[in-house]
């Protein structure tokens, strides 16, 4: 049985998925399987990924006849995963030569059930990697991500804000297990969502230097997409409003909506911004600035027009 097991959920990525693997192949750490989980590609992904698995025996394919989503298909790969400890790529993203080995060490040293790890970032101006192999000669050429070096208890840090990335996540089975896997009807925010579940049973260690890239260059990533940012955040802080409200107080649950209500509004959807903005009101009253400010940068734009 192999020690770790790293997950890669993929739709029509036949671009980026040679390279997300061949990062996979190139770790130090040899104790791994990985299973690409094509959800319903209607392109080559699906041979791509059959390719990879009739040259390696530690590459298996999973295939969802229609497309469920990438929680999904994350939760279909860890159902069918034989490693104790699991990690996460997507399928335009690329793990870093030692990424499994560094973080798998301070979960061990510090005996943790999760650990993340900071990245870099690859933004649309700067050039492309395309194999992992480059990466090494290239990593001065990107941007760390800066994510929060969140250790220990974070349960109210994550409450507070999002922290750890999908990406950098190296988790036990046992504690997927134990939050009852990953929410699929969360639209975006999903490690978010992951994180503060998993930060109310587990501490948390981190690994400060990167051990991925995340490719942001995509066009199609879910990440670019301005709606359903809106909708995943909006989710998340409506699903755990009342663990927000008893740990962190009102304030920043009305934080939380007007935060919402900002990305409806460059999503372009004032219905839902000023839905958010009342629930801001509602919840922290006694602030007036809050509903204020927050509705002069909503509707700045339109009073101009």
């Amino acid at each position: 049985m192999p020690l770790v097991s790293v997950i890669i959920p993929a739709y029509n990525r036949e671009r980026y998925l040679p390279a997300a693997i061949d990062s996979v192949l190139a770790q130090t750490f040899s104790d791994w399987e990985l299973l690409v989980v094509d959800d319903g590609s209607e392109d080559s992904t699906p041979a791509v990924a059959q390719e990879y698995t009739r040259k390696n025996p530690r590459v298996r394919w999973l295939k969802h006849s229609q497309r469920k989503g990438a929680q999904a298909a994350r939760n279909s790969g860890i159902h069918a995963a034989r490693g104790r400890w699991i990690a996460f790529l997507d399928s335009d993203d690329r793990l870093l030569a030692d990424s499994l080995d560094a973080r798998l060490q301070l979960a061990m040293t510090n005996k943790v059930h999760v650990v993340h790890s900071e990245c870099y970032i690859l933004k649309p101006d700067k050039t492309e990697v395309c194999r992992a192999a480059e990466m090494a000669e290239k990593e001065e050429k990107l941007e760390r991500m800066g994510l929060r070096p969140l250790q220990g208890q974070i349960y109210k840090d994550v409450l507070r804000r999002p922290g750890p990335m999908f990406q950098g996540l190296l988790v036990t089975r046992e504690a997927l297990a134990r939050i009852n896997y990953l929410d699929e009807s969360i639209r975006s925010y999903q490690e978010w969502d992951t994180t503060i579940r998993l930060a109310r049973h587990y501490e948390f260690a981190f690994v400060p230097q990167p051990t991925f890239v995340w490719n942001f260059r995509n066009p199609s990533s879910l990440s670019r997409s301005l709606t359903g940012n809106a909708a995943g955040f909006k989710q998340v802080v409506v699903k755990h409003q009342w663990s927000i409200l008893r740990c962190l107080g009102p304030k920043a649950l009305a934080f939380h909506y007007q935060t919402a209500g900002y990305l409806f509004r460059k999503a372009g959807d004032e219905a839902q911004a000023r839905r958010c903005l009342v629930w801001a009101h509602i919840w922290w009253p006694f602030r007036p600035s809050i509903f204020s400010t927050c509705a002069r940068r909503l509707f700045r734009s339109r009073s101009i027009n």
